[in-house]
């Protein structure tokens, strides 16, 4: 596990816009994941929203069909990716990156300490292994 962190955090160097020793690696704790979702929405494209309540993930768990196990405490933040697999979290002062790869008809649902991440607006950004931004969003943690 870890040497396959470092693999990707060896080739996540390549396109970080700081050296590599400016990030945290944020561990991810995977909820639920499949390489065979039904994709009821059809979507092709991938998507993540993020959440800090556990009742406002399973409501969206529910939405979208992707089971997965939720704890019930709210002390995390919570991350549905949907089309994208994450395989790894770097965070440097005010932005989060989530880096991994497309898969059409894929989910990855887990969780991320919140521990790191100050009371404020982060920028998250939901990147391909190679660098290309496909999708960011700013959310207050709370």
């Amino acid at each position: 596990m870890f040497r396959q962190v470092l693999q990707y955090m060896k080739k996540a160097s390549h396109f970080l816009p700081y050296p590599l020793v400016q990030f945290i690696p944020v561990s991810i704790r995977t909820l639920g994941k499949d390489d065979n979702w039904a994709n009821p929405f059809d979507q092709g494209k991938a998507q993540f929203y993020l959440f800090q309540d556990p009742q406002a993930l399973i409501s969206a768990l529910e939405r979208f069909q992707a089971p997965a196990t939720v704890p019930a405490t709210g002390k995390e933040l919570y991350v549905l990716a949907l089309n994208f697999q994450v395989r790894l979290v770097l965070f440097r002062y005010l932005t989060c990156k989530l880096i991994g790869e497309s898969m059409v008809n894929s989910y990855h649902v887990f969780a991320l300490t919140k521990k790191y991440f100050p009371r404020r607006v982060l920028h998250f950004v939901l990147c391909e292994d190679d660098g290309t931004r496909l999708k960011d969003l700013n959310q207050e943690i709370y």
